[in-house]
């Protein structure tokens, strides 16, 4: 009896490791659909800056410009005494078209002026000035002075040898923003002023649904366009740049008698982030060679590169010959001036887009560069 009551039942250990791995597939799931809301909010703010950013660009009307640029003269008749000119003007107008759609604009007339009394007049024919573009046309007006109440301030105008003409026009039209073909017109007669009525306003019904659908379609294709080229530059993933871009010496110690070498050199390293994401590395190791052969190494820390920025910091490296196996070609490049080394490494981390969506990248260092033995500097530094 005492045997059964000391008897140890074991705790039923498969319940424990189904209860775990439960509450781990639900945290899994509970980070998964954090991870998809943050992308929705992502989205959503997003596609609201590029409704905003369609509202004030391409659906905004601006008012055109309309204005004189250049003018030559055919005839040119002026005279002192009698005070009076008689001149015809070859003006080149320009309708200045700053929307996404096309300007028309009606006959208009522009009338010169000299210190408020009309001198001449010319028509402007209509025409269309295209989106985002000048319209450039030429007028011929002649300038006459017969209509000038007083001419004591023509003489003295004319003595300076100025004329001062002023231009004034009005130039009514329409912006067209998206171009809406209407539906061709139903044909017959009406009997009643009440079913023209009523067709009318079901054409004018239809025509507005066909803008609104051709806003619809514009809108649509904007979007488009937009979140192409969102993917194909912020969303693209692009391989960040490890290289090294400088280095100076503090210990130089270099043998010829018995060829070797013992170099502490100061290295700037610099890595180049292009994405619109951080990118962060972990601890990584560049190591040395010259020939082949490791003559030494040094870690590089982990850290984080900005958004299209470079990181750059510093390694200090200890160049050693001693692990060389033979001194022979060490010994000719010790003779010739020149060292020649090659530096390699594998940075590995991952670019964050968001602070949500993150890709594990990796960059390789293969850099070679000749240390000149006289100068003590470095030349030829080359990065693949």
């Amino acid at each position: 009896m005492a045997e059964k009551d000391q008897q140890v039942y074991p705790m039923p250990q498969a319940k424990h490791d189904e209860e775990a791995a439960m509450e781990q597939s639900k945290e899994l799931r509970r980070k998964k659909r954090m991870k998809c809301l943050a992308y929705v909010v992502a989205f959503a703010i997003f596609q609201t800056g590029i409704i905003l950013l369609f509202a004030l660009t391409v659906m905004k009307i601006r008012t055109p410009k309309f204005r004189v640029r250049s003018a030559t003269f055919e005839t040119f008749d002026v005279v002192t005494t009698p005070t009076s000119f008689n001149i015809k003007m070859n003006a080149e107008l320009g309708v200045k078209n700053t929307n996404f759609g096309h300007y028309k604009f009606d006959n208009s007339t522009i009338t010169f002026f000299y210190k408020g009394t009309p001198v001449g007049t010319t028509v402007v024919s209509k025409a269309r000035a295209r989106a985002r573009s000048t319209k450039k046309f030429n007028i011929v007006v002649d300038l006459i002075s017969t209509n000038l109440p007083n001419t004591s301030d023509l003489g003295n105008d004319i003595n300076s040898g100025f004329l001062p003409l002023s231009s004034e026009s009005t130039l009514r039209g329409k912006v067209e923003l998206f171009k809406v073909y209407p539906m061709p017109q139903a044909n017959g007669p009406t009997k009643h002023d009440e079913e023209a009525a009523t067709v009318q306003s079901e054409e004018l019904r239809r025509k507005k649904r066909m803008k609104y659908l051709a806003y619809g379609i514009a809108f649509v294709v904007f979007q488009t366009g937009i979140i192409l080229i969102f993917a194909l530059t912020v969303m693209k993933i692009k391989t960040p740049k490890f290289r090294i871009r400088s280095a100076t010496f503090e210990n130089f110690d270099v043998v010829a008698a018995s060829p070797s070498f013992n170099i502490r050199m100061n290295a700037e390293v610099g890595v180049k982030n292009t994405n619109f994401g951080h990118y962060k590395f972990d601890n990584s190791t560049i190591t040395f060679f010259y020939k082949g052969t490791p003559v030494g190494s040094a870690i590089v820390p982990n850290a984080r590169a900005r958004a299209r920025s470079t990181k750059k910091f510093n390694i200090v490296v200890d160049l050693i010959s001693t692990s060389l196996p033979s001194t022979s070609e060490l010994g000719n490049d010790i003779s010739s001036g020149v060292l020649l080394l090659s530096s390699q490494s594998t940075l590995r981390g991952k670019v964050e887009l968001f602070k949500v969506m993150k890709k594990k990248k990796s960059t390789q260092m293969d850099c070679s560069m000749t240390i000149n033995l006289g100068d003590r500097t470095i030349q030829d530094l080359k990065c693949k």
